[in-house]
């Protein structure tokens, strides 16, 4: 039976190299167009039980969600690539060279997808009072009203 990480990176490279394959630019669209459609569809899940058959099922959930991810990220990225080194083709880049930066982009869909969320999660903004929570109670001439004189850190 195959573990996680195995499925987890199997579905990332497959997915980079559906994009990275694809011979021209009418290709790369019509496969860029026809994932998009499916992606947006929801088919994702019958291909995700098969290698997960209980991915969406209490704490499998976060599996499902991840592996969708993880195939999104990786065929954004494989489409990216396959676009650039089919305009660097076109400007006269040697073919061994637009292969070379093939096979380099497909170590960044792992490394994107591992090292993004450091730089994407911001830390909960603090709010600091210049007055204890006591004076919150404080009635004012028969109304409520906090004295309040907060800035954030």
């Amino acid at each position: 039976m195959l573990d996680l990480v195995t499925i987890f990176l199997g579905a990332c490279f497959v997915s980079y190299a559906v994009a990275a394959v694809m011979p021209n630019w009418r290709w790369l669209l019509g496969m860029t167009l026809a994932v998009g459609v499916l992606l947006y569809a929801g088919w994702y899940r019958q291909w995700i039980e098969l290698l997960l058959p209980h991915a969406w099922e209490g704490p499998g959930n976060g599996l499902g969600g991840a592996l969708v991810l993880l195939i999104t990220h990786s065929f954004f990225i494989g489409v990216v690539v396959r676009g650039s080194t089919l305009v660097l083709g076109l400007w006269g880049l040697r073919r061994r060279y637009v292969v070379a930066i093939c096979v380099a982009g497909l170590v960044m869909a792992p490394v994107i997808v591992t090292v993004t969320p450091r730089f994407v999660t911001f830390p909960v903004a603090r709010i600091e009072c210049a007055h204890p929570p006591a004076s919150l109670n404080r009635e004012i001439e028969g109304s409520y009203r906090p004295q309040l004189a907060c800035k954030p850190l």
